[in-house]
Parts: structure tokens; sequence; C-alpha cells
């Protein structure tokens, strides 16, 4: 009983010297000075704030996915051309660039090789970086695997090996601050990163959405037959 009133009055001792450190009324005396110093040192409400904001800003990165496959048509088409509906407020093709700029750098540092953009990778990337704001997942909106864009209409890419990278993050930044935000993120990821200097991956393509607020990215790497 004894320690709970220690605590209580305690407790009421730091409500009261709070509010009269921040009132001003002890001003220019020892006890004020004293306060004024310990308010100094809480995070203001603008402090929050921007605590809230730097978690909204962090990019979310989806497991790599990568998967062998065959196709026995080889049959030779022109890549689709695919936009997103925001296309408008971001400049897709220097973020696109940015990506693949940054890949191949990485994968030059790693002795790997670098990687050449493919248009059909591009048309099937940005279908799957628009699929990725109703489902950010390797699985598309209607169940089927991630790799199943390459049946769509338009798109033809028979390949020996492939691998899909997905992010989004909010767009805060300027859009190439935003394509190296969302490279450091796969960075940081060993999936991610594993699929970026993947030595058998010898062309990629990158798609990009915005919906106003989110900006969505898809990498994809093949190897064709």
């Amino acid at each position: 009983m004894t320690f709970i009133r220690k605590l209580l009055v305690l407790t009421i001792t730091l409500i009261v010297g709070f509010w009269l450190g921040t009132s001003g009324i002890l001003n220019g005396t020892t006890v004020g000075n004293w306060m004024n110093t310990i308010v100094s040192y809480l995070p203001s409400s603008g402090d929050f704030d921007r605590l809230d904001l730097s978690f909204d800003q962090t990019p979310f990165i989806n497991n790599s996915f990568t998967l062998p496959y065959s196709s026995s048509n080889d049959e030779e088409l022109e890549a689709p051309s695919v936009s997103s509906d925001q296309a408008d407020d971001i400049d897709v093709d220097l973020i696109e660039n940015t990506i693949i700029r940054l890949v191949n750098e990485l994968r030059d540092e790693q002795g790997v090789g670098t990687l050449t953009s493919n248009d059909m990778l591009r048309s099937a990337a940005t279908i799957r970086a628009i699929e990725t704001e109703e489902l950010f997942s390797h699985t598309r909106p209607d169940g089927s695997d991630a790799f199943a864009v390459f049946d769509e209409e338009g798109i033809h890419y028979p390949y020996r090996v492939a691998g899909e990278n997905l992010g989004m993050a909010t767009h805060y930044l300027s859009d190439e601050e935003m394509a190296e935000l969302i490279f450091n993120g796969w960075v940081e990821s060993e999936g991610h990163y594993e699929n970026m200097i993947r030595p058998d991956f010898e062309e990629i393509g990158v798609g990009v959405h915005y919906d106003g607020e989110y900006l969505y990215a898809t990498q994809l790497f093949g190897t064709q037959q």
C-alpha cells in the first residue's frame, strides 16, 4: 500500500511539474529552468507525425518468385503497349530505366553480366504491376500464378527460367528517388537480391503503376529458350 501511495504521489508530482514547466509560471527560477530542460527532451506532436510518415514511406517488398518453364510455341509477336491509368502523373520511362540501370550496375559489381531490356517482359511486368494494386501477391487476381501473364493476348515469352520481384511504396519523392527507394528495398531482401544477381537470367522487363498514392513496381527476369 505504501508503494502505491508513493507511486501516485510521484505521478501527480510529474504531472504538476510538467504543467508548471510548459506554462511558463516558473520561468527565470532554478526549478523552472530545470523543468524546461526536461520538457525540451520530450517529443512534440510534429515529431510523432514525422514518425508515422516514415513508416508509410517504407517500401513493402513481396517475396521473389522464380520458376523454370518450357513452351513449344515459337511464334514471334510484337509486344503490346500497356499503360497505367495514372501514367501521366509520373515519368514511367524514367522510373523503369532507373531500376534497370541500378540492377545492371549491381550485376556488374558482382561480375554476373548485365541484363538486356526486353519489350515482352516489360509489357508483362506492367500488367503485373497494375494487378498488384488489387492483389499484392505472386498469385494473380484470378488465382493463377504470376507467370500466367505470359498467356495474355499479345504476350509471348518462351522462357527457360523466369523470376519476379514485386515492390510498392507511398509516392513522396521524385520519380528517380522512388525508383532508388524500391530498388534498395529489393537489395535489402535476400530473395529479391538473389533474383537481381542470378547469373542465368539474361533479360529484364520493369513495369510501373501509380494509383495516385502508391507506386507499384514489378521486375520480370528471364532467359529465353
